[in-house]
């Protein structure tokens, strides 16, 4: 009625509105008195406007058809007044709007009225006298019965009761009234819950109720909720409380003000006072009040919605009706508020009171059968005259248990038979019962036991309260940054230098609540300056301060009053504290006795141990890995958004402080502090100019100083944003600033302990891998494992202070007594728990209650069992804990000893990967540095400090020309295609040339490139900077390791350290692990020589063909000792000519637009032959890839090259054997009673079945790979392998039986002749690969003769005609590969003591066989 009509008629509806929560609920009493007026007369008005309706349209109907009045009467005098009273013309209206103007008065009738007979019917029904006679065994029988009901049953049974038991009354209701009094029953209990939570937190709502009136719509009017409000919060925060009498009047204030506000609201949408006042008025604004709608002449029934409002405009006076609601409800439930207490002393029996059976009896007695008695009960801890027989007794749904309605033979006191009921708890005594004093002391021991548990849980809870009140001072300084973040200008820029030098201040919690007091003022102020600037003023009636106030939406207050609230917070805690130690200095300390401080502390000794090992654990981790975080946070900064030049100093920052890490860790961890100092520093900088910068005047003012363009300043990072971007580009260098201010002020000096590699004590014997300590309390091993740097890799290190481990051992023997006198794994709890149980049934045994004695026995035994089964438990887990840390810290260990093995070649590698997927300028000292420290060990550090330094470098660099004022188009160069003289190159080829394809940026050919996303581009960079950081903390955490533990670095770098060559004859697994520890160090030159030959079968080019003549010198020296004379030259070549080829690859700039001059008129040349010359080009460039196996073929010629030099050490000798040759002049018949090694001729075990088949029959094999390698190809080269084949197959049995230097005479020939068929293929390839076209016009019987055929990819070979047809599955040099791998293989056989047997059996065999 007054929300979809503004009239005269619906004004009196509000007023009704507002009047209805000042009058009490409906009761018997109530309804004859100002509740039952109230309803009738709101029947009668309704009725009244309804009947004038119905008049004042005939009426007005009549007298246009009489014509007496015009047609056109809208907005005439006569017709607005009665327009406003309520009498309104629907001529000409639709449906909706007859139905908006009619249905309210009618809605309204009918509802009061049925209201009304509800209540009438329900609290004035007659009942008879003899209706409520009944008994106490009575209701006790009715109450058991009404508990196996269902409640929707509950009702109905209780008139059968009536009838049937009582049988003096009768009631006959319909089904009608039932149905209207369950949803009575309802509409009460959804009341009572309502009326309940305003009377708890009654307070808190208002309070809020405040603040979102006085913020929907700023306006004078609306001002005094606001200043309410910000007065009730700060004296909140000021520690004080509110005295009830003050508050009370200020809620009679407040619901008069916020009635007579709605009043206003409802009056200014009649079209009279808004001609008055103009919605678009000054005063109109600046009260508040706003037209929800508005007038057309032409159609006055209709009602049109303002479209100029907002959602809170219209959200205004549905929040004032709340208010005042929950207000005028407050003030009546606190008017009706006197406690009721009844006397055990003036108790009298009444054998029985004439009480009507009224549906609150009903209700009462319904509860009283449902509810148990612990929820009943509640019991008063305040009152003075509180007994442990009183029971306080109160429903839970905060009504009264009317005590006489269910047990009407009790006396009455303090007021009449049936009091008026309310929503507000009243309380009763009720009276103990003495007969019944056992069963009152057990239900008080479960009462008690209960409470121990809600104790023990609102502990917990109160403990978290505090804790996050203790920590309100972090709240309150992230929302003085969250709020400076959010909304910009110089009154939050203070709120950010505050909270950003609190935040640098060590003790910064300290300063925060001194600070509390003027957070809470400042933070007022804004509050209220906001909220002035926030009413709906033009700018010459209240002009915006430029950076300092502008006008904002309501929701913008919200916000800031949620920002507020953590200084008021903030304010209290601080209040709260020093009133708590100026208490604390008042008072004398009680004094305990020692016993009952040492129970005490025993008692909370076991919920703070899990706290503790849980705070010390998550601290350890936190110490450790929170410098990650940091470095992290680095990344998110710089590469966030668009690279820009604060970001680029954010990343020189980081790089400077990985790459002294890396360089020189001692003055890394010097400087460290003072890094983080500068980096806050920094970023506090950053900070200030990104905020600064936002104001109008800042860009003028910063081109005048710095003479810079709008564009350059982008650059640097000053730019002015929007409200999102702005809050983008603070918010991550402000959580940037409080990770490195954590780090600093918490974890900083922590982790300079637990780094630091000369501090380190010698280790002790480890206890957690101790059985004897295993059977110890859980929380002692759990204490061991929490070490202060947190790595359960060290668990086996720690060192532990004398004093640490005499108490320790102390509670390991009280725990080992405990054991003895309980050997199911009793605790000392359950002991002295179990002797007081046996004392109370000693005293139960002398009150002769033996059964009871048997229960409490029986049930303690179980307890006991439970625990011991426990005990059990826990004992098993913490064993196997252990021994999953012992085994998880051997995996560690063997993992890091792996890592040290091997990361010289992973960062070696991918380095090499890098610079070769990226061909640059910038890349070549990455290659420079690792060819030359692959083969010197002792200029690897220094090329691992070369690469950390120039890998920051690049990646400034390619940062730097991400900028937007670096234009490569300003400085490319346009090369123009070249004349027909000058080239022989076709022009479709010419324009794939760098030269020519498009404008040549020179920066690309040092390294530099325009890319997005730049993460992706520095990619690389950061991996290579990663890994070379992880290698240098993998030797410092490997040094730390073994000084630690008192160990020294292992002879030689195997997996399996007791595995040694005296093993190697023992079985098959230790052959294994043999093998896997000195598989290099026995074959290691056969596997580069088996490189060497991959590397010109891949490449087939020019270098190949060098590193085939390599090959032919390094095997000509054939003696070992004689292949390492020349080692150390090979890999100087090999690191110079990997060298050298990078230089090819990069070529000169193209900048010049100088081509090669191979590409002139007069150069022979075709792309083939560049490509097979390794010419650098710039159309067929050469290909980097090749240099991968050079790679490959140096490392592993710089690792055999190690392995010569330790074949010289006595220490390595012993372990893994020497590699000594065997002498070539020894009879390898006559030697076999002397030779070294063990007989295996007679199968003795597994490894002996695998020397035979290797010593015995692998030269048989040999030759059938050499027949295949002879067969599978037909050239002529194929013809030397068969000769050989045939040849050993003939001879073969002699020749084994001659000495060693005739067998290996003729076995180095046919090596030879293999060598020398993989480097004339290689020669010809040129043949093959660059004038294949003129060997097939011209000599195709050489193609046939020689299998000449291209197989390296990326060369361009002419299809085949008919004539000659290329053999290209017969070229290649794989089958030559594996012919020359088991060749070598066989070589080795035949020098080995173990081939002494083998011909030593077949000699003796021939002799036998002769005989």
């Amino acid at each position: 009625a007054c929300a979809f009509r503004y009239n005269g008629l619906s004004f009196v509806y509000l007023i009704y509105l507002l009047l209805i929560p000042l009058f009490s609920e409906p009761t018997k009493a109530t309804m004859q008195g100002h509740t039952g007026r109230l309803l009738k007369s709101l029947c009668f008005t309704s009725l009244s406007f309804l009947l004038l309706h119905i008049i004042f349209q005939i009426t007005i109907n009549s007298l246009e058809a009489g014509k007496t009045i015009e047609p056109g009467f809208n907005c005439s005098t006569w017709e607005k007044t009665l327009r406003q009273i309520g009498f309104e013309s629907v001529k000409g209206a639709d449906a909706g709007n007859v139905i908006r103007l009619f249905v309210p008065d009618i809605g309204m009738f009918i509802a009061s009225l049925t209201i009304w007979l509800i209540c009438r019917n329900m609290f004035q029904k007659p009942v008879t006298e003899d209706a409520a006679q009944c008994n106490m065994q009575f209701e006790n029988e009715e109450m058991a019965v009404r508990e196996k009901l269902e409640p929707d049953d509950a009702l109905m049974y209780e008139e059968d009761l009536d009838d049937e038991d009582c049988g003096e009354a009768e009631f006959e209701e319909t089904m009608k009234l039932k149905l209207l009094r369950r949803i009575a029953f309802l509409a009460s209990k959804l009341r009572e819950f309502i009326g309940n939570m305003i009377i708890t937190t009654g307070k808190v709502v208002v309070t809020i109720l405040l603040g979102s009136a006085g913020m929907m719509v700023p306006s004078l009017t609306s001002a005094v909720y606001f200043f309410v409000f910000l007065g009730l919060c700060t004296w909140w925060s000021c520690c004080q409380a509110f005295d009830p009498l003050i508050f009370s009047c200020l809620c009679v204030l407040m619901a008069i003000f916020s009635a007579g506000h709605l009043i206003g609201l409802y009056l200014y949408q009649l079209q009279f006072f808004q001609e008055v006042v103009p919605p678009k008025d000054f005063y109109a604004r600046l009260f508040g009040v706003t037209s929800l709608t508005q007038t057309n002449c032409s159609s006055t029934w209709m009602i049109i919605k303002n479209q100029e409002l907002h959602w809170y405009h219209h959200a205004n006076p549905i929040l004032l009706l709340v208010m005042y609601y929950t207000l005028a409800t407050l003030i009546r439930l606190w008017l009706q508020e006197p406690i009721k207490s009844v006397s055990r002393e003036d108790d009298k029996e009444v054998p029985c009171s004439p009480i009507p059976m009224t549906a609150e009896r009903r209700r009462s007695l319904w509860y009283a059968s449902h509810y148990t008695t612990d929820e009943r009960k509640l019991l008063s801890m305040t009152q003075d005259e509180y007994k442990p027989s009183d029971v306080l007794l109160v429903t839970v749904n905060g009504n009264p248990a009317d005590y006489h309605t269910i047990h009407p033979a009790l006396p009455l006191e303090n007021g009449p038979a049936k009091a008026d009921v309310y929503s507000t708890p009243q309380y009763k005594w009720e009276p103990s019962d003495g007969t019944s004093e056992k069963e009152e002391e057990e239900e008080e021991e479960e009462e008690v036991t209960q409470e121990e548990k809600e104790n023990v849980k609102l502990h917990a809870l109160v403990s978290v309260f505090q804790f996050i009140m203790k920590q309100s001072y972090i709240c309150a300084l992230i929302a003085m940054m969250a709020w400076s973040i959010t909304y910009h200008s110089w009154l939050t820029f203070v709120l950010l230098i505050w909270s950003c030098t609190l935040w640098m201040i060590r003790d910064r919690r300290k300063y925060a609540m001194i600070s509390s007091p003027f957070m809470v003022f400042y933070g007022n102020l804004l509050l209220i300056l906001q909220y002035i600037w926030s009413i709906e003023l033009k700018n010459d009636e209240l002009p915006q301060v430029s950076g300092f106030l502008k006008r904002k939406e309501p929701g913008e207050l919200a916000s800031k009053i949620l920002f507020t609230i953590t200084f008021w917070l903030l304010l209290r805690q601080h209040l709260t504290e020093q009133k708590a130690l100026r208490l604390k200095e008042a008072t004398l300390s009680e004094v305990k006795v020692g016993s009952e401080e040492n129970e005490e502390k025993g008692k909370s000794q076991e919920g703070e141990d899990i706290m503790k090992v849980l705070g010390n654990l998550v601290m350890a981790m936190l110490i450790k890995y929170w410098i990650y975080v940091c470095g992290g946070m680095f990344f998110f900064v710089s590469f966030e958004g668009t690279i820009v030049m604060y970001k680029i100093i954010y990343m020189v920052l980081f790089l400077f402080c990985v790459a002294l890490y890396q360089v020189h860790y001692e003055w890394w961890r010097k400087i460290l502090k003072y890094f983080w100092m500068s980096v806050v520093v920094y970023t506090m900088l950053v900070l200030i100019f990104i905020y600064t910068y936002q104001f109008e005047s800042f860009p003028g003012l910063w081109k005048n100083m710095t003479g810079l363009d709008e564009r350059k300043l982008e650059d640097l990072g000053l730019k002015q944003f929007s409200v999102a971007d702005l809050f983008t580009r603070i918010f991550i260098p402000t959580s940037f600033l409080l990770v490195c201010i954590l780090h600093l002020h918490y974890f900083h000096d922590r982790f300079l302990q637990i780094t630091d590699l000369k501090a380190v004590t010698s280790k002790q014997d480890n206890t957690i891998y101790s059985h004897a300590k295993v059977n110890g309390r859980v929380y002692l091993i759990i204490n061991r494992l929490v070490h202060q740097d947190g790595s359960l890799p060290d668990i086996t290190m720690m060192n532990l202070t004398a004093s640490r481990e005499k108490e320790e051992d102390k509670m390991l023997e009280e725990a080992g007594e405990k054991r003895t006198e309980e050997p199911e794994g009793e605790g000392g709890k359950g002991r002295v728990k179990k002797g007081k149980e046996e004392e109370k049934e000693d005293e139960d045994k002398e009150d002769d209650d033996d059964d009871d004695d048997e229960d409490n026995e029986s049930e303690e035994e179980e307890t006991t069992d439970l625990r011991n089964k426990w005990h059990l438990v826990i004992d098993r887990l913490t064993v196997l804990f252990l021994k999953f840390l012992e085994y998880f810290h051997k995996m560690q260990v063997f993992v890091w000893w792996l890592l040290e093995l091997h990361i010289i070649k992973i960062v070696s590698s991918y380095i090499i990967w890098v610079t070769v997927k990226e061909v640059s300028l910038f890349n070549f000292v990455f290659l420079i540095a690792w060819a030359l420290a692959l083969p010197y060990a002792q200029f690897r550090p220094l090329a691992s400090s070369i690469c950390t330094v120039w890998t920051c470098v690049i990646i400034v660099c390619k940062m730097l020309y991400q900028l937007t004022s670096i234009d490569p188009k300003t400085f490319s160069s346009n090369c123009t295609l070249p004349g027909e003289n000058e080239t022989k190159v076709d022009l479709e080829e010419l324009k794939t040339s760098v030269l020519y394809s498009g404008p040549v940026d020179p920066a690309e050919w040092v390294g530099l490139r325009k890319s997005n996303p730049l993460l992706v581009y520095l990619r690389n960079n950061l991996l290579m900077l990663a890994i070379l950081a992880f290698e240098v903390t993998i030797y410092r955490h490997q040094e730390y390791y073994r000084c630690r533990n008192n160990l020294t670095a292992p002879v030689t770098k195997t997996i399996f350290h007791d595995i040694t060559r005296a093993h190697l004859d023992d079985g098959l697994v230790n052959c294994v692990k043999y093998f896997i520890n000195y598989f290099f160090y026995k074959f290691g030159l056969e596997t580069c020589f088996l490189l060497s030959v991959n590397v010109i079968g891949q490449r087939m080019d020019f270098y190949a063909m060098i590193h085939a003549f390599w090959l032919i010198a390094v095997l000509y020296r054939r003696r070992r000792k004689a292949i390492a004379e020349i080692w150390p030259k090979y890999c100087c070549f090999l690191a110079c000519i990997i060298t050298f080829q990078y230089f090819l690859c990069i070529g000169i700039p193209p900048a010049p637009c100088k081509d090669y001059p191979w590409r002139s008129g007069n150069a022979n040349f075709n792309s083939n032959i560049i490509k097979w010359l390794y010419f650098p080009d710039f159309i067929v460039r050469p290909n980097p890839v090749f240099l991968v196996y050079d790679f490959m073929l140096l490392l592993c010629a710089s690792l055999q090259r190690q392995t010569f030099e330790d074949e010289n050490k006595a220490a390595v000798r012993i372990m893994a054997g020497d590699n000594v040759e065997i002498c070539m002049n020894l009879d390898a018949a006559s030697f076999s009673q002397h030779n070294p090694v063990p007989d295996f001729i007679h199968c003795r075990s597994y490894l002996d079945m695998y020397k035979v088949i290797i010593f015995s029959y692998l030269f048989w094999f040999v030759l059938t790979i050499i027949f295949i390698t002879g067969t599978t190809r037909i050239s002529i080269f194929c013809m030397g392998y068969l000769v050989a084949c045939f040849y050993f197959l003939l001879f073969g049995g002699d020749l084994l039986l001659k000495p060693i230097r005739s067998i290996l005479r003729y076995w180095d020939w046919l090596i030879a002749y293999n060598v020398f068929v993989i480097t004339m293929k290689n020669i010809l390839s040129i043949g093959a690969c660059g004038y294949i076209e003129s060997l097939i016009e011209n000599s195709c019987w050489v193609i046939q003769a020689f299998s000449l055929a291209c197989t390296v990819k990326g060369y361009h070979v002419p299809t085949s005609n008919l004539d000659c047809k290329l053999p290209s599955g017969e070229a290649g040099i794989i089958w030559d590969s594996i012919c020359f791998a088991f060749l070598l293989l066989q070589r080795r056989v035949f020098m080995s003591y173990y081939f002494l047997h083998v011909v030593a059996d077949i000699k003796a065999s021939q002799i036998l066989a002769s005989r």
